[in-house]
């Protein structure tokens, strides 16, 4: 429900110098830093190499002095001296020598921009590789770290070894400030490059550029240090209301909004609640219809996010009457995200104090919203809010906090979520609405929900999902270290589920989700290190596999934790599926299908479909395989019609093919060459590696 809010700091503006934009991508860690999130235990090169910037020595030695070559101003020539000089005759004019083995000159290099492309290439193609949990390899990751290094190796050039114009210059420390925050711990450089620059705006009266520094030295200010931040933020604030420049006073406003709500204290609540309700004032009084709109409906989601009280839930209404009052301005009602964000938080409000005839009216005006507005949706999911009002200079390339666009208004830039996301949260919360009346509605709540992962379910979409998570999480890193763990188990599920399995057992191995001891590893740390042990142990368990020596030492070390896991039925049923398997003495077939038993128990006593369907799956396979008789054929129907309720690929076609061996010695061929048809069709859309590894994990089972 919180995850609808927009983002309240805008990224910084995309620098109009270089000749493509940069590669928007998740957060990767840096040369010469503690990476945010070091999924590794490699330690990061003190200073990459393989990526030396040359530069002629003419220029490095007296940058201040000597003059650039540029193609579009060549050095000029020397003038002959006097006695040099030859006249030719008025009659006859000479023709001029030309030497045997003359050389063609050559046009000048402009290095400025020769530096600029460079980076702007570095740096793209190390984002071009993902974020550093996404890669496997530490000589995958070194490269990332060279790349990046050398990115920001040009732009430090420039800064320093070269006289920039002041704009170019504003640009260039922006944006290279902007990389250091990102991408690395390097919090000293980014803030002195930014307050550098930030002087050298004053002095040639670059506003927006200063704004857009200001904005970002906030953030960085904020990584160190929340209350020094805060107090820059407030003279930032003065001075801009000071200059009159409204759209800036807005936009500081919502960035600070957005980080008293980061340090959660009821008082910083407070303090949020103040700031947006400054924003409406000015609003107000300046026409602002558009940002009235937005900071009400944000105050509103702040109301729920505080307490379940019905008092915050009356707080909450009657800010949303305030925004929806605002909306019949048809300038305010065609900004899709703002019409949507106020039917999501009003369905909200009647879901939490529910009242069912009311959420269903309010989950039919979501919809509506949705599919109306779908159309005028942005590409990226950025929210544009206009301001009416004068402001400061904008960004020419429109790519900045305060932006125009070719018609001359004056635009506010939020990064919000895409058009697919808000459709998913949209199918979950209309689940909710109508979950009450799921049985005698034909299962409508559970087809929303179904509707909703396939907006999200698939592996492409999920390692997108991945890195927005990774990126949405970075500046929280410092509170929670069980973000990235998460974070690293969730892309080794991704590696395992399109059928990498070796990069899945190096991530599942990292020190990051290595298992503690159960009094000093935190539960959820703890479960998600148990997961990685368990899918480990299923892609060792093959005794030719390289590391199957290890699987004695992985099973030992769940021991200590047994407690922990058959207190949680859904870890006891995976952990009993697991000791079913073929292992290393393998179990006798009277422990095995206690196993399997107490693995479906522990399933059903949760409703986890995905276990009981893994578990009748294994049954149907150690014991009915190659059997004639009513009980075979009903064990692999209901594996067959679990799996297909669940929607999984994988399941759905090893059962298709576990009933068509079930007909085929039942005598019904027809049917069995129907569902292994099926299953077949079924397999073409799981990802080619899946394929692969089954074929080489059926042969070894053969074997």
């Amino acid at each position: 429900m919180h995850g609808a809010a927009p983002v309240y700091h805008s990224q910084p503006p995309q620098v109009d110098y270089l000749p493509g934009q940069y590669a928007q991508g998740p957060y990767t860690p840096m040369h010469n830093d503690r990476p945010r999130a070091q999924a590794f235990s490699s330690p990061i090169p003190p200073k990459p190499s393989g990526f030396a910037v040359v530069i002629p020595s003419p220029i490095l030695s007296h940058p201040q002095s000597q003059r650039v070559p540029s193609i579009h101003n060549p050095p000029r020539q020397p003038p002959l001296q006097s006695s040099q000089r030859v006249a030719p005759s008025p009659a006859v004019q000479p023709a001029p020598v030309t030497p045997a083995h003359a050389v063609p000159q050559l046009p000048s290099i402009d290095y400025q921009l020769l530096l600029l492309s460079l980076a702007d290439e570095y740096i793209a193609a190390a984002r071009s590789q993902g974020s550093l949990a996404s890669i496997e390899h530490d000589t995958k990751i070194q490269q990332c770290y060279k790349l990046l290094a050398a990115g920001l190796s040009c732009m430090e050039i420039l800064i320093k070894q070269f006289k920039l114009q002041p704009q170019l210059e504003a640009s260039v420390r922006l944006r290279y400030a902007s990389i250091l925050h990102e991408e690395t711990q390097n919090l000293i450089e980014a803030e002195q490059t930014l307050s550098d620059g930030i002087k050298l705006c004053d002095r040639y009266r670059l506003f927006d550029l200063k704004y857009n520094m200001q904005h970002l030295l906030s953030r960085v200010l904020f990584d160190g240090s929340p209350r020094a931040s805060l107090r820059f933020l407030d003279k930032v604030i003065e001075d801009a209301e000071a200059y009159g420049h409204s759209a800036w006073v807005y936009a500081f406003r919502f960035l600070k909004s957005s980080l008293f709500l980061r340090t959660s204290s009821h008082q910083d609540i407070l303090s949020a609640h103040t700031q947006l309700k400054n924003i409406s004032a000015l609003a107000d009084t300046l026409g602002d219809k558009a940002i009235h709109a937005l900071s009400s409906t944000l105050e509103a989601l702040i109301h729920l996010r505080e307490s379940s009280s019905l008092e915050s839930l009356e707080h909450a209404q009657r800010a949303l009457a305030i925004a929806r009052s605002l909306q019949f301005d048809p300038k305010v009602g065609r900004i899709s995200q703002v019409v949507v964000l106020t039917n999501i938080v009003d369905l909200c409000c009647s879901l939490q104090h529910f009242d069912p005839s009311q959420a269903v009216h309010k989950m039919q005006a979501m919809q509506t919203s949705l599919e109306t507005q779908k159309h005028a949706w942005q590409a990226d999911g950025s929210l544009l809010v206009p301001v009416h009002s004068q402001t400061a200079s904008r960004s020419p390339n429109g790519s900045g906090i305060v932006r125009g666009d070719s018609s001359g208004a004056v635009l506010l830039n939020f990064s919000w979520t895409s058009q697919n996301d808000i459709y998913a949260l949209g199918y979950l919360l209309s689940s909710l609405a109508i979950a009450h009346r799921n049985t005698s509605d034909g299962l409508r709540s559970e087809q929303m929900l179904k509707e909703g992962l396939r907006c999200l379910a698939t592996w492409k979409a999920a390692r997108e999902q991945l890195q927005e998570f990774e990126k949405a999480a970075s500046p929280y890193a410092k509170e929670s270290e069980l973000l990235d763990i998460l974070a690293q188990y969730l892309h080794g599920v991704i590696e395992q589920g399109t059928g990498n399995p070796d990069a899945a057992l190096t991530v599942f191995q990292s020190p990051y989700l290595s298992i503690g001891h159960p009094t000093s590893c935190p539960p959820a740390h703890l479960d998600l290190a148990v997961l990685s042990i368990f899918n480990s142990i299923l892609i060792i368990r093959d005794p030719s596999h390289p590391s199957h020596g290890f699987l004695s030492s992985l099973m030992s070390s769940l021991e200590p934790h047994l407690s922990r896991i058959k207190n949680s039925k859904t870890l006891a049923s995976a952990y009993n599926i697991i000791l079913a398997t073929p292992l290393d003495p393998p179990p006798t077939i009277v422990k095995t299908k206690q196993y399997l038993q107490h693995a479906l128990q522990a399933a059903r006593s949760v409703s986890n479909n995905q276990l009981i369907c893994i578990t009748l799956n294994f049954m149907s396979h150690k014991f009915f395989k190659g059997v004639v008789g009513e009980q075979a054929e009903k064990s692999a129907r209901a594996s067959e019609i679990l799996a297909r309720k669940g929607m999984d690929g994988l399941w759905q076609s090893v059962s298709s093919g576990l009933l068509a061996d079930t007909l085929d010695m039942a005598g019904k061929g027809q049917e069995a060459e129907s569902m292994r048809q099926v299953g077949r069709e079924i397999a073409k859309s799981l990802p080619e590696g899946v394929i692969k590894w089954e074929e080489e994990e059926r042969h070894a089972d053969m074997r």
